[in-house]
């Protein structure tokens, strides 16, 4: 079995752990974090190092490293994490869920995570240090770039999206759709079109209704006379 030290200390991690330990061919022997940000000496029961001075603790010979952070700035520091890990001689690891629907011939690279219950049809590319999140929904012949972040989402056949861009939950991409460079497409948007790089796009928000639960007369939102 493969030993793996995690890079971060938060959420993103503790998913990472789990699925690494539950579902991987991989050993998770500790964390690291940057020494500014190490602030209890475990988590999940397990060692964290400063990021400074890892490779005394968990050598990049015997070890590997996932990168579990967020999509801060979005998803550039991650990015810079991967790289530096990389510079420090670490391979970078990948999970695929076992639960995941992935033709076979999927290419997957260093730091990418596919999580449980994703479907992902043939001819679809994904990049490098890409987390696709559950439930997520590719169409044939879609690419998704490098350090990109997607959640829940679901996209037509033939899609591109460009490197460092989030899709939310739920948020859906037509058939055909150019999604630029660091793009981040909120909870429930809707694509249509073509998108330039840096666009923000927000889904539409529900609002309460003037009539309160008490007068509906059925969950079809018929008001009781």
């Amino acid at each position: 079995m493969k030993k793996l030290v995690i890079f971060g200390a938060k959420a993103f991690a503790e998913i990472a752990h789990y699925c690494f330990t539950h579902d991987s061919g991989y050993k998770v022997a500790g964390f690291t974090v940057d020494a500014s940000y190490v602030q209890e000496p475990t988590f999940q029961g397990l060692p964290v190092v400063a990021f400074e001075e890892v490779e005394k603790h968990f050598p990049p010979g015997d070890y590997e490293m996932f990168v579990a952070m967020g999509i801060q700035k979005v998803n550039v520091l991650r990015a810079e994490k991967v790289s530096q890990a990389e510079s420090k001689g670490y391979r970078l690891a990948s999970y695929v869920s076992s639960k995941a629907d992935v033709p076979p011939d999927l290419q997957i690279h260093p730091n990418t995570m596919i999580m449980w219950r994703a479907g992902i049809q043939p001819f679809v590319e994904i990049g490098r240090n890409t987390i696709i999140w559950s439930t997520t929904r590719i169409g044939f012949h879609t690419r998704i770039g490098d350090h990109c972040w997607i959640t829940c989402a679901i996209f037509g056949e033939s899609a591109t999206v460009g490197d460092y861009s989030f899709v939310g939950l739920n948020a859906t991409v037509a058939p055909f759709v150019s999604i630029g460079k660091s793009n981040v497409i909120g909870t429930g948007a809707l694509i249509l079109n073509d998108t330039k790089d840096f666009e923000v796009y927000r889904g539409h928000a529900s609002t309460a209704s003037r009539v309160p639960s008490h007068r509906l007369s059925s969950f079809g939102l018929r008001e009781e006379s």
